[in-house]
C-alpha cells in the first residue's frame, strides 16, 4: 500500500492509497471514503482483504492527510463535486464506491447527483435527519472545532467506549494530526448536511448497502434502516456490539458484508458475473455442521468409508437419512450399488479418524476400531452416535450423488460430537471446558510454519502476536476471522494457553495454528531467536513464546493455565506432573 499524489483537474492534489490488480477493461474497482479527521489508512482492513480481487482505491478526504483543503465556507454539495473530479481523474469508470460518517454523506451524495459514476454503493455509519437534539450538538462541536477548541476526547469516548485501546490509539494518532482548517471545514459540512440529500434518496437505482454500528450514538441503526427504506435496492446491516468506527473494530464483519455487496449484480452489466467457486465454497462453510465417516461393504466384502459433512435426517416415518458423495471419488459406484451404508457421527476426540477418511489411502481402518453393524455396514467405535441403513434411492445431483438410506439400527452415546465450521473443527464441550469464565475474551494464533511464527508490528517499533477479541459470534468464528485475516492457509489448532492478563477482567487464550506456507496477509514470519523475542513488548507473549521455543526442541508440549505472571504447564505426554511457568 504505497501512497500517491494525484492532481484534479482544478490542480489540487489528492493523496491516496492504491492495491489490487489493474488490468485494463476491469469494472470492479472500489473507492473508499473515510470520515471527518481520518485519513486513507483508516480503510486498511477492507484494502488488505478487497485488493485480493479487486483494484481498490482509499483517498485521503479534502484538508485530510496529504489532500489539498476545500474552501472554509464548502458545504456538502462542493465535497459531492471534489469526489466526482477524484473518479473522472482516476479514470475508472463507474466505480464501487463505499463511504464511512461524512464520507458516506459525500457518497450518497455523488450518486444522487452523479449516478453514471457509481456502480455500487455502500454507506458505512451515515448520518440522516438527525433530531433537534443532537443536531444542536453537532453544530455546537463543529463551532470548537473552528474556533481550535476541539478535544478528540470526546469522539474518541462515543467512537469506542472503553474497548480496541490500540485501534483507539491510532484513530487518536489521526485526529491529533489532522489539519484543524481542513477538520472544521469538513465537520461543518458535516454538521449541516444530514438533510442535504434526505429527499433525494429515493433516486438512487444501485445495490446498496448502509451499515452501522448497534452502540453507534450518532449514525444511529434507525437512521440506517430510514436511509435502506428510502433507496429501492438497499440492504441495511447491523452489527452488534461495535460502535462508530465499526470497519476497525469489526473488520472481518464488514469486509464480509463489503465482499457480499460487490457480488450484487448491477442492472447495468450485460450480465451477473460468475459465481466465483472458492467463494460459495466459502458460504457454504457458514453452515455449521456435524462431521461423519460413511461406511459401507464392497461386492468382496472390503470396508470402505469416507469423511462427510452433507449429512441429514429426512423422515421420522418411516426413519431415513441422506448423505452425498462427489461423482469422482473412485468409491462413488461402491457406494451408489451397495445395498446399504453406515453413517457414523464422529466424537469431539476423533478428528484424526475425520482427516484418515479425508484423504486418499488403501486401508484407512487398519488403524481404527470397528466392526459390522446389525445390517453389515462398518460401525467406528467411540462415535457419538451411528445408523445403520438399507440402500432406499440414489439421486444424482450435479457433481455429488445422493444417497438416502432407511435407517433399519442405530445407537447414540454421550460423547459430544465434533463440529465443522468455516473449513475448521470446533469442539464446542472440550473448548468451553478449558475456557475462563470473564466479560472480555482476547485470543491469539500462534501461527506456526518451517520453525517460524507469524508476528505483526504493535505501532510501536515492536512486535506482537496475531489478536482479536472475542464478541457475540463465539471463540470458533473468531479464531477462523483472525486467520482468514492474517494467514488463510493457517488450521485453528489446540489451545495452547489459558491465563488472565494484566488487565483486570481480560482473559487470554492461545491457540498453536499450524499452517504450510509463509505468505500472510499482515505481518511476516520470523525464526524465534532471542533478537526476535526482545522486540516482543508483552512479557506474557514473550514468555509463552519462550516455552514454545523449548518445547519444540523437546516435542513436548503442553497447556498453561494461570495469570499473566504465573501459573502451571499441564503436560499431555510428561509423566511429572505439573510445571510452574509464565504465560
Amino acid at each position: 500500500m504505497t501512497p500517491r499524489t494525484l492532481p484534479l483537474c482544478d490542480g489540487a492534489p489528492v493523496r491516496l492509497i492504491e492495491a489490487g490488480p489493474r488490468e485494463p477493461g476491469r469494472r470492479d474497482a472500489v473507492l473508499l471514503i473515510h470520515g471527518v479527521g481520518m485519513r486513507a489508512e483508516a480503510w486498511a482492513p477492507q484494502i488488505d482483504a478487497l485488493s485480493q480481487h479487486f483494484r481498490v482505491v482509499a483517498v485521503d478526504m479534502p484538508g485530510h492527510g496529504g489532500s489539498a483543503p476545500l474552501p472554509p465556507d464548502a458545504q456538502l454539495p462542493d465535497f459531492v463535486a471534489w469526489a466526482a473530479r477524484l473518479i473522472e481523474a482516476l479514470a475508472l469508470g463507474p466505480v464501487n464506491l463505499a463511504g464511512h460518517s461524512m464520507g458516506a454523506l459525500v457518497a450518497a451524495g455523488l450518486a444522487v447527483e452523479r449516478p453514471d459514476l457509481v456502480r455500487r454503493l455502500a454507506l458505512l455509519n451515515a448520518v440522516h435527519r438527525r433530531d433537534p437534539q443532537a443536531r444542536a450538538a453537532v453544530l455546537a462541536r463543529a463551532d470548537q472545532i473552528a474556533q481550535g477548541r476541539g478535544d478528540a476526547t470526546g469522539p474518541l469516548s462515543r467512537w469506542f467506549g472503553r474497548s480496541g485501546p490500540a485501534i483507539r490509539n491510532r484513530v487518536a494518532g489521526w485526529l491529533e494530526a489532522v489539519d484543524p482548517q481542513g477538520y472544521a471545514t469538513a465537520y461543518r459540512a458535516f454538521a449541516t448536511g444530514d438533510a442535504t440529500y434526505a429527499d433525494r434518496l429515493s433516486q438512487i437505482a444501485c445495490p446498496t448497502l448502509v451499515l452501522t454500528g448497534e452502540g453507534d450514538q450518532n449514525s444511529t441503526p434507525q437512521m440506517s434502516r430510514d436511509m435502506a427504506g428510502a433507496i429501492p435496492q438497499a440492504t441495511p446491516l447491523i452489527v452488534a456490539g461495535h460502535r462508530h468506527m465499526v470497519n476497525l473494530t469489526a473488520p472481518y464483519i464488514v469486509t464480509d458484508a463489503l465482499k457480499d455487496w460487490l457480488q450484487r449484480p448491477v442492472a447495468a452489466d450485460d450480465a451477473p458475473p460468475p459465481l466465483d467457486p472458492r467463494a460459495l465454497r466459502d458460504a457454504f462453510g457458514c453452515f455449521m455442521t456435524g462431521v461423519t465417516v460413511v461406511t459401507t461393504l464392497d461386492r468382496d466384502g472390503k470396508p470402505l468409508g469416507f469423511t462427510a459433512n452433507s449429512f441429514s435426517s429426512v423422515s421420522l416415518d418411516p426413519p431415513m437419512v441422506l448423505v452425498s458423495i462427489a461423482r469422482t471419488s473412485r468409491n462413488s459406484a461402491h457406494f451408489q450399488s451397495a445395498a446399504g451404508f453406515a453413517v457414523n457421527i464422529l466424537s469431539e476426540t476423533q478428528k484424526d479418524i475425520s482427516a484418515t477418511f479425508a484423504r486418499p489411502g488403501e486401508d484407512r481402518f487398519a488403524t481404527i476400531g470397528w466392526a459390522p453393524g446389525p445390517c453389515g455396514a462398518p460401525v467406528i467405535e467411540g462415535v457419538s452416535a451411528w445408523f445403520d441403513c438399507a440402500m432406499a434411492q440414489v439421486v444424482e445431483a450435479g457433481d455429488h450423488a445422493i444417497l438416502i438410506g432407511r435407517v433399519e439400527a442405530f445407537a447414540a452415546s454421550k460423547e459430544p460430537g465434533l463440529g465443522y465450521y468455516r473449513g475448521a473443527y470446533i469442539t464446542p464441550a472440550a473448548t468451553s471446558a478449558q475456557m475462563p469464565a470473564g466479560p472480555e475474551v482476547l485470543i491469539q494464533a500462534i501461527i506456526e510454519c518451517a520453525g517460524a511464527v507469524l508476528m505483526i508490528d504493535d505501532g510501536q517499533a515492536g512486535l506482537s502476536l496475531p489478536q482479536t477479541r472475542v464478541g457475540r459470534q463465539g471463540l470458533q468464528p473468531a479464531l477462523q476471522a483472525l486467520l482468514d485475516q492474517t494467514s488463510p492457509g493457517a488450521a485453528a489448532g489446540e489451545i495452547y494457553a489459558v491465563y488472565e492478563g494484566e488487565t483486570e477482567g481480560r482473559q487470554h487464550i492461545a491457540f498453536r495454528c499450524p499452517t504450510t506456507t509463509t505468505s500472510a496477509l499482515r505481518g511476516s514470519f520470523v525464526p524465534l531467536d532471542e533478537d526476535r523475542l526482545q522486540a516482543v513488548a508483552d512479557p506474557a507473549s514473550a514468555a509463552m513464546l519462550r516455552r514454545l521455543v523449548a518445547e519444540v526442541r523437546l516435542g513436548d508440549y503442553g497447556v498453561y493455565f494461570g495469570s499473566h505472571a504465573q501459573g502451571q504447564v499441564t503436560r499431555k505426554q510428561a509423566t511429572t506432573g505439573k510445571q510452574k511457568d509464565r504465560a
